[in-house]
C-alpha cells in the first residue's frame, strides 16, 4: 500500500511539473490579441505594441533549424521592401556569437534581428509558447494574431 501511495504522489508531482512547463500564460492562437513584449538588439529596444497600424511578422528561429533559418531569410527579404510590414525575428541560439555570424552569412537586416538571452527565455515562452518548436505569427495592425505559421503566400495576401 505504501508503494502505491508513493507511486501515486510521484506521478502527481511529475504531472504538475510537466504541465506547468508546457502552459502558455498568454493565448497565442489566431484571433487573440498578441502578447506585448520588449526586446533589444545592438541598435535599439522595441516593443511589439509600437508597431500598431502595421502588420508584424514575429518569427522565432534558430540557426540549427534549417527550415526556420530559411524562412527568416525570406521574411527579411519581404519586409525590406515593404513599409506595410515589420519583421521581428527572435533568435534562440545558445550563442550570441553564432547568431551574429549567421546574420552576416545570411545578409540579414540587423534592425529586424533580435537575440533572446538565456535569462529572458522563460518569460518569452510564457507569452508565446515553447522555444523548442519555433513558430511564426502574423499580427495585424490592431495587434490581433491573424495566422500562425503562415505561408509566404498568406503573408503576401494579407499585406496587400
Amino acid at each position: 500500500m505504501k508503494k502505491f501511495v508513493c507511486l501515486l504522489i510521484t506521478l502527481c508531482a511529475v504531472l504538475v511539473f510537466t504541465s506547468s512547463r508546457t502552459t502558455v500564460a498568454s493565448d497565442s492562437r489566431v484571433g487573440t490579441r498578441a502578447a506585448d513584449f520588449s526586446i533589444a538588439n545592438e541598435n535599439n529596444v522595441v516593443e511589439l505594441s509600437q508597431f500598431r497600424g502595421k502588420f508584424v511578422v514575429l518569427n522565432m528561429w534558430t540557426s540549427a533549424d534549417a527550415i526556420t533559418r530559411i524562412e527568416n531569410i525570406e521574411l527579411n527579404r519581404i519586409a525590406r521592401g515593404n513599409d506595410k510590414i515589420v519583421h521581428m525575428a527572435v533568435n534562440f541560439d545558445r550563442s550570441k556569437a553564432l547568431f551574429k555570424e549567421v546574420m552576416s552569412l545570411d545578409s540579414l537586416d540587423v534592425a529586424s534581428q533580435y537575440f533572446c538571452e538565456l535569462q529572458d527565455r522563460p518569460a518569452f515562452e510564457k507569452k508565446w509558447g515553447s522555444i523548442d518548436k519555433p513558430c511564426t505569427f502574423l499580427i495585424n495592425g490592431k495587434g490581433v494574431i491573424v495566422a500562425v505559421n503562415p505561408t509566404m503566400a498568406e503573408i503576401a495576401k494579407a499585406i496587400k
